[in-house]
């Protein structure tokens, strides 16, 4: 009885943790499969048209409402119905406005109407990154400090999951069946996918009097985000967290024109996507975040440029080559996702670390929306820098860049106390 009364609790505990990460995992997903899918397919539509590749570099700015939520993430936290929950008054009306937008999507032509295509992925992307702010907020609120390395785990894959189905298996579905079947069958899964947000009852914070302290301070969330921002230690990690995004960012988006240009079709690159990237970003989550609580963020940045270098030097190989076959591309793409997913639990993890406090969701989307800001800011020149210099050449260089990166970015490091090791 004794044994019983001790594994008790702790299957307990077990089980509420599964109930928590599975329903965050929902959440996560609900937000990527149509960003994803859009992301994948417009610089493929647009390429095909005859756009530049600085041109298409500006089309990603349609996804700057994720660089931008610093500006309004304090709303998110003062502003709620106390019957609906707090974050729950934000995640169900946003989702559900998107919901319907996508079957009013599915009627445009992504040929005749790019334009408002462009602008009604926008709008969604403006309503996911609202959903995201409030999402992380709600993750904040119910995980134990022992089950957020499974919070942070848990977003990676919900976004690998909706990676591999918005730019794998939908891609395959648009290539066979076209836009508009495609954006019904998503309309349908997203349901889906709201059913278990929608009908669960919000659970109350773990952490009630911190919310005390900072509920009611009205504007000062702005200032306090301001002077967050200003922490030498924040400013120091910025300027690490844009030489990693360059590392990591700086051609990933043009590896898609590439690959169009090289004569892949979306079917074959959404088969790439399933059987290459998403499991190669998976793995490279994991890696990274077992590695991490090992060698510490001063190596795992040393890795993760390492394998930058040699995806970029290798693309600018595949291209000079023409090495169009599904081999030599997946092994790119693979291997970019798996540097992806390195990277991705590096910044998560000092982002998080840098955001402990009584604002901790607000922190983390102001951290996050200035990382992404910088990485949407650098597409438009790298594409130009590509028009310009040609692939094989923008690859190499990019290559060489990675490797000066390590000895700036480490040498940022060591000044930042909290993320020195």
């Amino acid at each position: 009885m004794n044994i019983i009364k001790a594994i008790l609790p702790s299957h307990q505990c077990w089980l509420q943790t599964l109930h928590k990460i599975s329903l965050l995992f929902f959440m996560y997903l609900s937000q990527k499969i149509f960003l994803c899918f859009s992301w994948t397919l417009l610089p493929i539509i647009l390429r095909k048209q005859g756009i530049s590749l600085g041109a298409i570099g500006f089309t990603t700015l349609v996804y700057s409402p994720w660089a931008l939520k610093f500006l309004y993430a304090f709303m998110v936290d003062r502003f709620y119905s106390t019957r609906m929950g707090k974050r729950k008054s934000w995640i169900v009306p946003l989702l559900t406005v998107s919901l319907f937008m996508l079957p009013i999507l599915a009627l445009l032509s992504p040929q005749e109407d790019l334009t408002l295509i462009l602008s009604a992925v926008f709008v969604l992307n403006l309503i996911f990154a609202t959903v995201d702010i409030a999402v992380d907020g709600y993750a904040t609120d119910i995980l134990e400090p022992d089950e957020r390395p499974w919070g942070n785990m848990i977003q990676t894959c919900g976004y690998v999951i909706g990676y591999m189905t918005g730019a794998g298996i939908f891609l395959i579905i648009y290539q066979q069946q076209g836009w508009q079947t495609t954006l019904m069958i998503i309309a349908a899964l997203q349901l889906l996918i709201m059913a278990p947000i929608v009908l669960h009852k919000e659970m109350p914070p773990l952490f009630r009097e911190k919310e005390g302290q900072t509920k009611g301070k009205g504007c000062g969330h702005e200032s306090n985000a301001w002077s967050f921002v200003k922490q030498p230690g924040n400013l120091l990690f910025l300027s690490v967290a844009g030489l990693i995004v360059l590392s990591d960012r700086g051609g990933a988006q043009l590896r898609l024109p590439m690959v169009t240009d090289m004569g892949i079709e979306p079917l074959m690159l959404g088969k790439l996507n399933i059987w290459f990237s998403s499991p190669m970003c998976l793995f490279g989550a994991v890696m990274g975040g077992v590695l991490l609580r090992k060698l510490g963020n001063q190596k795992i940045l040393i890795v993760g440029c390492c394998i930058a270098a040699g995806v970029n030097f290798f693309s600018a190989v595949v291209f000079q080559a023409s090495c169009s076959g599904w081999l030599g591309i997946g092994i790119m793409m693979g291997a970019e996702k798996l540097m992806a997913g390195i990277i991705s639990i590096l910044i998560y993890n000092m982002i998080m670390t840098l955001s402990v406090g009584s604002q901790s969701a607000t922190r983390y989307a102001i951290l996050c929306s200035l990382v992404t800001l910088f990485g949407m800011g650098t597409n438009p020149i790298m594409g130009r820098l590509c028009d310009i210099a040609g692939y094989f050449n923008f690859f190499v260089g990019l290559s060489v860049s990675n490797i000066l990166i390590i000895f700036a970015g480490t040498g940022l490091l060591k000044r930042i106390p909290k993320l020195a090791r």
